[in-house]
């Protein structure tokens, strides 16, 4: 997208369904010193870049997206351009002016929504917190005694309570006891806080699949597994015919999809099916696309190094670390299920070489944290822009396999 870098997160019901998006703005290329600073409010350069790039619909499908609040966007037709079931959110310290709280008022009129965060911070309650379609707090910035009762406190109101920064598992339970009713947070990307290890029948089929891709057996054995399951069939034909794979025609046969792919993307299109096969929702699950946009962030970095060799790798490694949280098994345990080069396990078990580095810059990235990854760009011969443009086309580029 010209002129501009994306960052996007989920937020997340308590079904762990994806409600909405929040999406994140920063100006390309970034300023001396790297993309350090906060992101930048939605105003009309910002809204016009995405247009141009396709629109909002590109970045988020037909979900709800969130947007930092700028009075630029009071303009008719900068709102003309932003999908109707645009949440926007009003910085805290911003909530006390007058012409503030009369553009939120007027864009709750014409049928939008807005978010406020609450801080605590010695302001008490201001208007828009109570007039608010949704207030966000982050529990783990209040003192323990306290969360509980500021959660109560706006019980009161006809409103959405948002829990930021929800880190794992227990603590999205414990967010869910307290009362909240969205979240946000990495925590969807750490295995649940219970359970056992699972496996289903069709992701069984799909590992010993991806073993006899990597074994390099004849097509028939390849063939095989589809003819005897229609529902990896359907999927592969669907993925197939996406435009994420850019096959460039339309596939007709299970035969025809293997030449066309090859065995180094049929690898990749398995390890898809394998988040994919037992979810019909899948662009409703926020691990699916968070794969897809690791892995193509780590292939495309991997390919800005000038190895094309290791692109492919990149690609699958990105997908196979998120497989211990699918499966609630440990990162060892996943590669022994799996027929893996020695780099590709030797980065998910110890981030551990070239591929560990990449995994590292692209854990970094998904929580923003671009200032702490500066020794592995060094070592990779990459630079934070290189990440955010490789993260911004990732981010365009999932929707496609996902659809709406």
């Amino acid at each position: 997208m010209k002129g501009y870098y994306i960052h996007k997160e989920p937020v997340l019901d308590r079904k762990r369904a994806l409600f909405g998006n929040d999406l994140f703005f920063r100006k390309a290329p970034s300023p001396q010193g790297g993309p350090k600073g906060p992101a930048l409010s939605v105003d009309e350069g910002v809204v016009g870049a995405v247009s141009s790039g396709g629109g909002f619909e590109r970045l988020t499908g037909n979900k709800r997206v969130f947007l930092d609040f700028s009075a630029d966007l009071m303009q008719a037709d900068t709102l003309a351009l932003l999908p109707r079931n645009s949440i926007f959110r009003v910085a805290e310290r911003d909530a006390r002016d007058k012409e503030v709280l009369l553009k939120a008022a007027m864009l709750k009129k014409q049928g939008y929504q807005v978010a406020i965060d609450y801080t605590g911070a010695g302001c008490g309650l201001l208007p828009l917190h109570r007039d608010a379609d949704f207030v966000r707090l982050d529990p783990s910035a209040f003192p323990e005694d306290k969360v509980a009762p500021t959660v109560a406190l706006f019980r009161k109101f006809p409103l959405k309570l948002i829990a930021g920064n929800v880190e794992n598992g227990q603590d999205f339970v414990h967010c869910c006891d307290l009362g909240f009713d969205l979240f946000q947070g990495p925590f969807f990307m750490t295995p649940p806080a219970e359970g056992a290890p699972s496996i289903s029948a069709s992701q069984a089929v799909l590992v010993q699949l991806f073993n006899d891709i990597r074994a390099n057996k004849e097509v028939g054995v390849i063939e095989a597994p589809f003819k005897d399951n229609p529902k990896l069939a359907y999927g592969l034909l669907q993925l197939m015919n996406s435009a994420f794979f850019r096959v460039g025609r339309k596939v007709a046969s299970l035969q025809q999809a293997i030449t066309l792919l090859g065995y180094e993307n049929l690898q990749k299109w398995v390890i898809l099916l394998l988040f994919t096969v037992d979810r019909p929702g899948a662009q409703s699950h926020p691990l699916i696309e968070k794969a897809l946009v690791r892995s193509k962030l780590m292939e495309s970095l991997a390919k800005k190094t000038g190895d094309s060799a290791l692109a492919d790798s990149a690609f699958i490694t990105g997908m196979l670390s998120f497989m211990h949280v699918l499966f609630n098994l440990r990162p060892d345990e996943v590669t022994q299920k799996l027929n893996l080069i020695q780099e590709i396990e030797d980065a998910l078990v110890n981030k551990a070489g070239s591929l560990g580095a990449l995994l590292r810059v692209a854990e970094r990235t998904d929580r923003q944290a671009y200032d702490r990854m500066d020794e592995d760009l060094t070592s990779l011969r990459l630079s934070a822009d290189d990440v955010l443009w490789a993260e911004t086309d990732a981010i365009m580029d999932s929707q496609s396999a996902l659809g709406n």
